[in-house]
C-alpha cells in the first residue's frame, strides 16, 4: 500500500512503470526488506506484549490465590486455576501441531508457554519477518493468531467475567481486584489491536489481497493513532461485554446461558446456511469438523468480546456478521444493566447509579475510539 501511494503521487513513476513492468515488484521487495529490518515497532510490540501478558498472568495468579484464601470465594479460585491450566494445555497442543516434527522447537515453545513468554516469542517471530519452515504446519502469523485466540477465549475473557462478578456482589470493592480487571482488559485490547495490525501491515498479505488489507495508514503518526484507536476500542468493548455477562450471571445464570448459546447458535446456523462452516485448513474426517467448529466458535467469541477487526475477513466471521455482532454486543450491555436493576435479588451489589456511570463511561470511550479509527 505504501508503494502504491508513492507511485500514485508521482507521475514520472507511473510513466516509468508503464515502460518497465518489473518496477513495482522491485520496490515492493525493497519496502518489505525495510519493514522487516526496522526494529522500533518490533521492540515496541514485543516489549508491550510481553509486559502486558506477563502482568496479566501475575495478576490472575494473585487473584486466584486471593480467592482461595477468602471464605466463600474458593470456587472462583478453582475456576481461575482451571482456566489458566486449560489455556496452557491448548497452547501446548498448538505447539505440538506446529512443531511436532522437530522436538527441539516443540520443547522450546513449551518452555515459553509455561513461563508466560510465548506471546513475546510469537510477536518477535512475526515482527522480524520469520517465514514458515519445513516442519511448520502454518505460518508464524497464523500460529500467533491461534495462540492469542486461545489465550483470550479460554483465560482472559472468562477470568475477567469471574472477577467482575465477584467484584459486583462483594460487600467491599477492593483496588487489587479492579487493577486485575483493568490489566486483563488492556491485555486483550493490545492483543486484538496487534493481531489486526500485523495482518494488515504485512506486505505479503497486502499484495495477496489489496482489496481487504490496507486500512491502516502508511505514515507513522496516523498508523500509531490507528493502533491506539483499535486498542482502546477493544479495551472498552471487552469491558462492556464482560460486565454484561457478569451482570446477567449475577441476576439469573440461565439468562447468561441463553444469551451466549443463542448468539453462538445463530452464528453457526448462519455459517451452515451459507455453506461456509468448514475452515480452510487442509485436513479431513472428524478432525475437519472439530477444527471448523473450534475455529468458528473461537472467531465468534473473539468478535463478541474483543471486536477484533481482522475477523471481518470473509474466511473468518464475515463483514455482515461482524457488524451485527458489534451492534448486538453494545446493546446487550444496556439490556443487562437494566435487567440487573429490575430483577437482582441479592443483598450485596454495586448500586445502580454507579453501574450507569461505568456503562456511560465505557460507551463514551467506545464511540470516541470508533470515530478516531474511522
Amino acid at each position: 500500500a505504501a508503494v502504491d501511494h508513492w507511485i500514485a503521487q508521482n507521475v514520472a513513476l507511473e510513466e516509468f512503470e508503464k515502460e518497465h513492468q518489473w518496477m513495482r515488484s522491485f520496490f515492493v521487495e525493497i519496502a518489505q526488506y525495510n519493514l522487516n529490518t526496522s526494529n522500533f515497532g518490533l521492540r515496541l510490540r514485543v516489549f508491550g506484549g510481553a509486559l502486558l501478558s506477563t502482568t496479566d498472568l501475575i495478576t490472575d495468579i494473585y487473584m486466584t490465590v486471593r480467592f482461595f484464601n477468602t471464605e466463600g470465594q474458593e470456587g472462583y479460585g478453582m475456576t481461575n486455576a482451571w482456566l489458566i491450566g486449560l489455556t496452557m494445555f491448548f497452547q501446548i497442543i498448538v505447539a505440538y501441531l506446529q512443531n511436532g516434527k522437530k522436538a527441539s522447537s516443540f520443547f522450546q515453545d513449551v518452555f515459553y508457554i509455561l513461563t508466560g513468554f510465548k506471546p513475546a516469542l510469537d510477536a518477535y517471530r512475526v515482527g522480524s519477518g520469520a517465514e514458515q519452515e519445513d516442519h511448520h504446519r502454518v505460518a508464524p502469523m497464523a500460529e500467533m493468531t491461534f495462540c492469542k485466540a486461545i489465550e483470550v477465549v479460554f483465560e482472559a475473557v472468562p477470568a475477567s467475567i469471574i472477577q467482575i462478578y465477584a467484584l459486583i456482589i462483594a460487600k467491599e470493592q477492593t483496588l487489587d481486584a479492579l487493577i486485575s480487571i483493568m490489566v486483563s482488559a488492556a491485555t486483550i485490547g493490545f492483543t486484538s489491536a496487534m493481531l489486526s495490525y500485523d495482518w494488515d501491515t504485512s506486505p505479503t498479505q497486502r499484495v495477496k489481497n489489496p482489496g481487504f488489507y490496507g486500512y491502516i495508514p502508511d505514515k507513522a503518526l496516523p498508523r500509531a493513532v490507528c493502533f491506539l484507536s483499535m486498542m482502546s476500542l477493544s479495551f472498552s468493548h471487552v469491558l462492556l461485554q464482560t460486565l454484561s455477562c457478569a451482570l446477567l450471571f449475577a441476576t439469573n445464570p440461565r439468562w447468561l446461558i441463553y444469551y451466549i448459546a443463542g448468539d453462538m447458535g445463530l452464528f453457526l446456523l448462519y455459517k451452515v446456511v451459507r455453506r461456509d462452516f468448514y475452515y480452510y485448513l487442509s485436513i479431513s474426517g472428524i478432525l475437519r469438523f472439530s477444527a471448523a467448529f473450534m475455529a468458528r466458535f473461537g472467531a465468534n467469541l473473539m468478535v463478541n468480546f474483543t471486536l477484533l477487526i481482522h475477523m471481518r475477513s470473509p474466511v473468518e466471521v464475515g463483514g455482515f456478521s461482524f457488524l451485527v455482532s458489534a451492534l448486538l454486543s453494545v446493546a446487550a450491555s444496556f439490556v443487562s444493566v437494566q435487567l440487573c436493576s429490575d430483577h437482582y435479588e441479592g443483598d450485596d451489589k454495586i448500586d445502580d447509579e454507579t453501574l450507569q456511570v461505568i456503562l456511560s463511561t465505557l460507551y463514551g470511550i467506545w464511540c470516541i475510539s470508533l470515530v478516531t479509527f474511522v
